[in-house]
């Protein structure tokens, strides 16, 4: 696909689109129409509907992995000073092999940063001739950073007990319900591995007998808005 921008306004240095940052100035703004894309130095943003970045913000590229729950992506990792809100279309993550830090490709996923600083996997369609991990987002996403990870141990799990922040949750597996322990809970989301929300509550415990078999993000937010994520096995 060729790749291209519909409109460029008001940007420092032009030949930003295939070097380390793009910086969007205040009252400024990135175009990017429907079936054409913009490539930043190895993420390709092509969108399903024309697509806005608008300033104040700046794209970044980082060779330093980024770890969550004693999980490390890949060495590249693409962050932003201001959150990109509301994109559908496909995102396209370049690779080296130095980068992949002890993942093999095969298990390779996406990963995107909420504005809450968790880390939501999506597991899409991974190039190994080319290099690349690709996901098409038909729902509307938020993000803020992009990397790859692998897909047994993603940035979005973390121990199942977790005695620094006081809060557990068990049985894990479970085939029925899981139940929250922990003090000033406010919120728990349940997600499927591609980031849909299944269930939400503000009870300390999810019935899960509804729910088929398979992998699940639990997000447990507490009343000074910490959060922490558990990976759920259903039997």
């Amino acid at each position: 696909m060729k790749t291209h921008v519909l409109y460029l306004v008001g940007l420092l240095a032009c030949p930003f689109l295939f070097s380390q940052i793009l910086t969007v100035n205040t009252g400024a703004s990135v175009s990017v129409a429907s079936g054409s894309s913009i490539n930043l130095d190895g993420l390709e943003i092509t969108p399903s509907d024309t697509y806005v970045i608008s300033g104040a913000n700046d794209v970044s590229r980082s060779i330093t992995a980024a770890t969550a729950g004693g999980n490390n992506s890949v060495l590249r990792v693409y962050s932003t000073s201001a959150l990109l809100s509301g994109f559908t279309g496909t995102l396209t993550f370049y690779y080296l092999d130095e980068e992949l830090n002890g993942i093999t490709e095969g298990d390779l996923v996406m990963e995107l940063q909420a504005d809450d600083d968790s880390w939501s996997t999506y597991v899409g369609t991974v190039d190994e001739a080319n290099n690349t991990v690709s996901y098409t987002f038909t729902e509307a996403v938020s993000f803020k950073a992009v990397t790859a990870s692998a897909s047994g141990a993603t940035l979005t799990i973390e121990d199942i007990l977790q005695p620094q922040s006081g809060i557990s949750v068990y049985p894990n597996p479970t085939a029925n319900r899981i139940y929250i322990q922990g003090e000033n809970i406010l919120q728990a989301e349940l997600f499927d591995l591609r980031g849909r929300k299944v269930k939400a509550t503000n009870q300390k415990q999810i019935d899960m007998s509804d729910i088929g078999s398979g992998s699940f993000i639990l997000k447990v937010t507490t009343d000074n808005n910490n959060t922490k994520s558990f990976k759920i096995i259903k039997k």
